[in-house]
């Protein structure tokens, strides 16, 4: 399964925040270890929303004086920078998002963790918006994958059991999605 061979794993946001939101940073993190990687973007973004109750989980992982952090580490590692020959395409996609009509820093997490990806050559790249994956595919040719389909894995793994494994699918797919839906997922990769 790809997201247990890949050697170097980026993450966008969403996948955290959907793991934070059911409790399950911990399985994610023995799962990926030293392998996920977040840009600096993502981890403003996160260290942001660690502060709701909702995704209170974060600052366990992140925050160098949490309890998980100080025994174990801060979890993902940060990459560098973006070296400054990516910086005038960061800047561009982003006031293409701008220009769209959304917020300042519209999917500069996702813009970042798919810039630093290409350029550090990654494997894989976990995340969920539609935009971003696209750009991540079709631009520059990387393997992307969804918060969705990683649980599956981790679940036919034995890294999560079902129930966990559905309380994050459902979080990260659309309503309609449902049981029917995970179920055949698993079922699919067991065939394979």
């Amino acid at each position: 399964m790809r997201s247990q061979s890949a050697s170097e794993v980026l993450l966008d946001a969403s996948t955290l925040c959907h793991y934070a939101q059911h409790g399950g940073l911990q399985q994610l993190r023995d799962f990926l270890g030293g392998r996920a990687r977040i840009t600096r973007e993502v981890e403003r973004e996160l260290l942001r929303l660690s502060k709701g109750p909702e995704f209170a989980q974060l600052a366990d992982h992140l925050v160098k004086d949490g309890a998980i952090a100080s025994t174990e580490g801060k979890w993902p590692k940060l990459t560098k920078n973006l070296p400054d020959d990516l910086k005038d395409e960061f800047a561009r996609l982003l006031g293409l998002k701008r220009a769209l009509g959304e917020h300042d820093r519209a999917h500069a997490g996702e813009i970042a963790t798919v810039l630093m990806a290409k350029h550090r050559q990654s494997e894989l790249v976990i995340m969920d918006d539609n935009w971003g994956s696209d750009l991540g595919r079709r631009t520059y040719g990387l393997e992307v994958m969804s918060t969705a389909r990683l649980t599956l894995e981790m679940v036919i793994c034995g890294r999560l059991d079902e129930e966990e494994g559905f309380r994050v699918f459902d979080s990260a797919t659309p309503h309609d999605v449902g049981r029917e839906r995970f179920n055949a997922g698993l079922e699919n990769l067991r065939r394979a």
